[in-house]
């Protein structure tokens, strides 16, 4: 009787296991019972002010050059000449230079009359800048010499900008030639360019 059972109750072990080898192979095998990974989001509050903008220019580094008498010494470069516009007010604007003499300290001079400045057409404008300014005309310095060494030439443009060209700009290739009199004594002149950006 007993081994009657036990040989009765094998078929269905086997069939049990089986079927639960089946149903753990289409778990496996089924999309459906994969696990999701889960996720969770958190916001970040932003408060941003955008500030008032600036009109600024700065000049390029100290100018060092030899020139030589009785002659126009001509494609001396200026530097690079940077300045920022980001007022966004609505106007144009421009990027201007003047000249005074240069003197010596034993009474020598060169006329700024005798200078002339060309504007360098290469202008880059920085990351996040808006439009690109225009090379101005440049040209030769003129105006009334009332004091040798101190009064500044008229203006020459530089850059030109409408207003929504907006940024800061880095110009490069900027020169100025300088015609030393004849006879002008041998020594070192000073003398000072100013730039101005108006807008």
């Amino acid at each position: 009787m007993r081994k009657g059972l036990l040989a009765a109750r094998r078929p269905r072990r086997v069939a049990v296991l089986a079927c639960i080898s089946a149903a753990t192979l289409a778990a496996a095998l089924l999309p459906g019972h994969a696990v999701e990974a889960s996720t969770q989001g958190s916001a970040q509050t932003v408060t941003a002010t955008v500030v008032a903008g600036t009109l600024t220019v700065t000049a390029p580094p100290a100018l060092a050059t030899n020139l030589t008498p009785g002659q126009t010494n001509s494609g001396i470069a200026l530097g690079s000449l940077v300045y920022t516009n980001t007022l966004n007010d609505g106007s144009s604007w421009s990027v201007t230079a003047t000249s005074n003499d240069w003197t010596s300290l034993l009474g020598g001079n060169i006329p700024f009359s005798g200078m002339s400045i060309a504007a360098g057409g290469t202008i880059n404008g920085a990351v996040g800048s808006t439009g690109t300014p225009s090379a101005g005309a440049g040209g030769a310095l003129t105006g009334t010499d009332t004091t040798p060494g101190t009064t500044q030439s008229n203006p020459v443009t530089l850059a030109t900008g409408t207003s929504s060209v907006q940024g800061v700009y880095t110009q490069t290739g900027s020169t100025i030639s300088v015609t030393v009199p004849g006879g002008t004594a041998t020594g070192v002149y000073t003398g000072s360019i100013t730039y101005t950006i108006t807008g």
